[in-house]
């Protein structure tokens, strides 16, 4: 999510635009449209933890998805409706809290150009918590998938995993950064690579096509892996694009003749890899690409999203090397076409949806 900040003193207006998920979509219902354009939604007020900001852009992801089909219902403690999207590029527009403000970085300002990842509401009880892991928090909220997140005009977030945007970086680029960006930089950073070992980011979509050139940008040798022709292409145009690319339609982990081929088309196992899709034969070819489990020593290892000092680092990294989002925007009022679009396997990048106009 990304979007600006206001002064203490400044009223906001009492009601706003945005969608709304009043019902789950599930079973017999699943082509109804899953949201409802409404102009007469609440503008939030903010706790002592919060900072409204003005929603610029709104992305949507596969987390979207599973919040339409209610697989977060018994979470949600304020149930529906929620107002949709966790992954949001902003303008502070009313800042109550006198704390640190800005994952820490500083009291924010009204007009501060801000993006906030969606976790909220941490309770600083539970072991993460007290572990300095918040974002691992048991009890807290998140925007847009058990409290009310970025597809309207203005949103409450928690302040704390609000994070400054450095001016080269856009609202339109910033958005999916706070979801697809943070958990593939997260992800990489957390495979503790030296440069020059070799990296593969299985699946080149949202997530991937990120991931390729953050790795590229520390120093490592790219492999990108997926089975469809779109993104592969949108990768191989990219500004740092990958080393190696493997088109993994071909291959089938039941006949090791094809994995051996795949294997020795990239010049040999990776050092580590980062799945950033779901599917099972993707699962089980990142295990294929991977040196050996017990004789190399290799680990798993689980990554959610990103803390806001992963963020922050990966917005130099972008602002400093001019990395590519690729994205297509679509106007609020047009979601239903963003999700027809969304639901198409060849489709490449990240979809986002432009809320107001402030840039």
């Amino acid at each position: 999510m990304t979007g600006t900040a206001t002064q203490k003193q400044q009223q906001l207006p009492t009601l706003m635009k945005g969608l709304s998920l009043d019902q789950f979509v599930t079973g017999q219902d699943k082509e109804r449209a899953p949201y409802k354009l409404k102009h007469d939604l609440r503008v939030p007020s903010c706790s002592a933890d919060e900072v409204v900001i003005k929603i610029a852009v709104a992305a949507v992801c596969h987390t979207d998805g599973m919040v339409v089909r209610g697989e977060f219902e018994h979470m949600m403690r304020g149930g529906l409706p929620l107002i949709p999207s966790h992954a949001i590029g902003e303008r502070a527009a009313k800042n109550f809290a006198d704390g640190p403000g800005a994952g820490g970085a500083g009291p924010l300002k009204i007009g501060d150009r801000v993006g906030s990842l969606a976790f909220k509401d941490f309770c600083g009880e539970c072991e993460d918590c007290k572990a300095g892991k918040p974002r691992y928090c048991e009890n807290q909220d998140m925007c847009g998938v058990t409290a009310n997140g970025g597809l309207a005009e203005y949103m409450a977030a928690d302040y704390r995993s609000v994070v400054r945007l450095p001016d080269e970086v856009s609202f339109e680029a910033a958005a999916p950064l706070f979801c697809a960006g943070a958990t593939i930089f997260a992800a990489i950073r957390a495979c503790d690579l030296k440069a020059g070992q070799r990296i593969a980011i299985v699946g080149a979509g949202a997530l991937g096509h990120l991931g390729v050139q953050f790795a590229k940008c520390l120093g490592l040798h790219t492999i990108v892996v997926d089975a469809r022709d779109a993104p592969l292409e949108l990768c191989k145009d990219l500004k740092y694009p990958p080393d190696e690319i493997l088109n993994a339609k071909d291959v089938d982990v039941k006949r090791p003749e094809t994995v051996k081929k795949a294997i020795e088309s990239i010049g040999g196992h990776a050092d580590a890899v980062v799945l950033a899709t779901d599917t099972i034969p993707a699962c089980e070819l990142s295990l294929e690409l991977t040196k050996k489990l017990v004789f190399r020593d290799v680990t798993i290892k689980g990554s959610l999203l990103g803390d806001p000092a992963d963020v922050s680092e990966m917005l130099k990294v972008i602002a400093d090397k001019g990395i590519e989002v690729k994205t297509k925007s679509y106007p609020l009022e047009k979601i239903h076409d963003l999700l027809t679009d969304y639901s198409k396997p060849g489709h490449a990048g990240k979809l986002v949806v432009r809320v107001s106009d402030h840039q």
